[in-house]
């Protein structure tokens, strides 16, 4: 990685950070823990908002108005935190705050607590570190192009807003790149944050990328830690060992194939993707809520709708997991009405917030409800064994169905640890419910009640599936705290009955025991969860890092297949240069063509791989250009659209072509365009440029 690449990490971990800090902060947010788990969705709300304004206003969406924007929010934030600092020092008997609530207050022995309550947020800071790595194997450098499919419409999307300033939800993604018309929605919360890094960094490929790198790899493993932490002080444990079970919970979630390195090769998945790997973090707040002050629960609600901005889907993803949560500590006997009043104004806040993304979003008449299950029926065992032993997937021939067993194993072992000990069914309840949606689904897809909840998720078998692994990691990390805390008892001679008091000394708060007790058994569970941590990162967390950099390999830095290659930017570069003002180029998105417009501004006709819904001549023209000779319909059209160019790869990678509007594909894969085959001899096409699979034709004005 270049010192540019470690520029654009900085640049976009300040782009993906700072708005949702600055709105939590202006809304008088003061714990640590809501900034970590709601930072980011709070960007993408803030970013939303900007670009609904920008609309408004006539003002393009960029790096400045954002700016400005989220330096309005800072200065209030400052000015709120400067005046309660202020009404502090006034109250008679005041006291300083311990810095960041740590408390750093001396132990019987001489040491710090807060060295000890510093255990578990360097285990997440390791996770963050892992997480790094991997990705740096897997890209090598931030300029190389992610060659999956679906990243031609991250790319394009994200250039589109970069070139023309246009974010709003009415806006984006056109079909027509060169005019903004005929509008498909499409949810770019995340767009929004990476156009602004793609302007400040020069380009769009390492703009997306370095954005992808900070929200996939490093928030992951921040969310993750932020809900193991809140699901082990629900479940009554202490600080030191919450927070070590968050740390131990951020370990295993960075080594898992789903949902990050799933969604990222075998689709390009991105926007669903960003919106799984942060919902740990927007339950940890939600199961946090304070029950004083209606600033934090404005802006817990804003920063849901930033959630789904990202990708409304996240309103199943959310909704299902909490309620579960809730069900599964409610059955256990933990009161959790309390908690409800303040949980439906999050809601309606989300809700105005996110208004104008849900009416696009439930617009769409080729909704997720109306796609097809992309997988066959499976056998009950191999369903229960498919969710419970996390199995990779993938185009990887030697890996595919190989479970992981060690991170299965310690999810097991924190599922028997949470019921023997009769702590933390929230989070066993909402593991368990989404792996009954898997198997019903694996077993019947999208045929009985759990397609209520597929269908949010396209009936995508990988999208389904992943919802598992936002809590196993959790589990498995609650569990061993659990196990720790219990053995750190029995080593200090004192009963570790479930439920009793002693017990209720070690993982709750303080009761109970001399405070010499208390400190030697904190320090017990440190030493006890920092080995077990130190194991699973040597053994299984080292391996898996491996095989998720090759995977990510496979469509960065070793890919499997080429879409885009020096031979379209070649082609791109030869193009630039003759391409007049209103030409379009006639193209095909699944080859490397969009990069025409991603990288040139070129206008090309295609920007969506197998043609556009509600454009039929973007996949009218792919399937019947060549009888343009005969055909006046097609020549009127290429007339129409003002076509001069003509762009062929003849080695365009396979893709499913389900999705194909009106089935115009004819079968169920799809490469090179027959529209664009036996193109040699027409009238009226001159072949011009030529670079190893890449063609590029000119049509004569007078032809059509």
């Amino acid at each position: 990685m270049t010192a540019r690449d470690v520029g654009a990490v900085l640049v976009a971990l300040l782009v993906v950070g700072l708005p949702g800090t600055g709105l939590l902060s202006a809304a008088g947010v003061r714990r640590p823990l809501w900034f970590a788990a709601l930072a980011v969705p709070g960007s993408a709300a803030v970013a939303t908002v900007v670009a609904i304004g920008s609309a408004l206003t006539g003002l393009p969406h960029g790096p400045l108005p954002l700016a400005v924007v989220t330096a309005l929010l800072l200065a209030v934030g400052a000015v709120r935190l400067r005046a309660a600092a202020v009404a502090r020092r006034r109250q008679p008997g005041a006291v300083r705050l311990r810095r960041f609530g740590v408390g750093w207050r001396r132990g019987p022995g001489g040491g710090r607590l807060g060295l000890a309550r510093a255990a578990g947020p360097l285990l997440a800071l390791v996770a963050v570190g892992v997480s790094g790595i991997t990705w740096l194997f897997g890209l090598r450098r931030l300029s190389t192009v992610n060659q999956e499919h679906d990243m031609v419409v991250h790319h394009v999307l994200t250039a589109y807003i970069e070139r023309t300033g246009r974010g709003a939800p009415w806006q984006v993604l056109p079909a027509d790149v060169l005019t903004g018309a005929d509008v498909t929605f499409y949810p770019a919360g995340l767009h929004l944050l990476m156009a602004p890094v793609a302007t400040l960094v020069g380009d769009t490929v390492v703009g997306v990328n370095a954005v992808t790198v900070v929200v996939l790899g490093f928030a992951w493993a921040v969310s993750v830690a932020a809900l193991g932490y809140v699901a082990g002080r629900r479940a009554r444990l202490g600080r030191v060992p919450a927070g070590l079970a968050a740390g131990f919970a951020a370990l295993v979630a960075v080594g898992l194939y789903r949902p990050v390195f799933s969604l990222v090769h075998e689709g390009g998945i991105l926007p669903n993707a960003a919106a799984l790997v942060l919902t740990p973090g927007v339950l940890a707040a939600l199961l946090s809520v304070p029950r004083r002050g209606w600033g934090p629960v404005v802006a817990l609600g804003v920063a849901c709708a930033g959630l789904v901005a990202i990708h409304p889907s996240a309103v199943a993803t959310v909704g299902v997991s909490l309620v579960a949560w809730l069900a599964g500590e409610a059955l256990t006997g933990r009161r959790v009405v309390r908690e409800l009043p303040r949980l439906p104004v999050v809601g309606v806040v989300a809700l105005v917030v996110a208004a104008p993304v849900l009416a696009r979003a439930l617009g769409v008449a080729d909704g997720p409800t109306n796609f097809r299950p992309d997988t066959p029926a499976l056998p009950f065992a191999t369903a229960v064994e498919n969710a419970l032993l996390l199995p990779y997937g993938g185009f990887v021939p030697h890996l595919f169905g190989e479970p992981q067993l060690a991170a299965a194993l310690v999810t097991l072992l924190g599922a028997v640890a949470v019921v023997v000990f009769r702590r933390g069914f929230g989070v066993l309840a909402a593991w368990l419910a989404w792996v009954v949606v898997e198997v019903l689904f694996a077993t019947s897809p999208a045929t009985g009640p759990d397609a209520l909840v597929t269908g949010f998720f396209y009936h995508a078998h990988l999208r389904v599936w992943s919802h598992i692994s936002l809590f196993a990691p959790v589990l498995a990390g609650l569990g061993t705290a659990l196990v720790a805390s219990a053995l750190a008892l029995r080593l200090a001679r004192r009963p570790a009955a479930a439920g009793s008091a002693a017990s209720e000394a070690v993982v709750g708060s303080a009761a109970g025991g001399s405070v010499g007790r208390r400190w030697a058994v904190r320090w017990a569970v440190v030493v006890l969860m920092g080995v077990a941590a130190a194991a699973y990162l040597v053994w299984p967390a080292a391996g898996y890092a491996r095989v998720d950099a090759n995977y990510l390999a496979g469509r960065f830095a070793r890919p499997d297949f080429v879409r885009v290659g020096p031979d379209d930017r070649a082609a791109g570069e030869w193009l630039a240069a003759r391409v007049r003002p209103g030409e379009r180029i006639l193209n095909s998105a699944n080859d490397g063509s969009t990069f025409l417009y991603v990288e040139h501004g070129l206008p090309v006709v295609n920007v969506s791989t197998l043609g556009a819904p509600r454009t039929p001549y973007t996949y009218g023209l792919l399937r019947s250009f060549n009888t343009y000779p005969t055909d006046p319909g097609v020549r009127r059209e290429l007339r129409d659209l003002n076509v001069r160019w003509v762009y062929v790869d003849s080695a365009a990678p396979r893709i499913g072509a389900s999705g194909a509007p009106e089935g115009w594909v004819g079968g169920p894969l799809f490469s090179t365009a027959p529209g664009l085959e036996r193109l040699a001899g027409l009238p009226g096409l001159t072949p011009v440029f030529r670079s190893g699979t890449v063609s590029v034709y000119e049509v004569d004005p007078a032809t059509p």
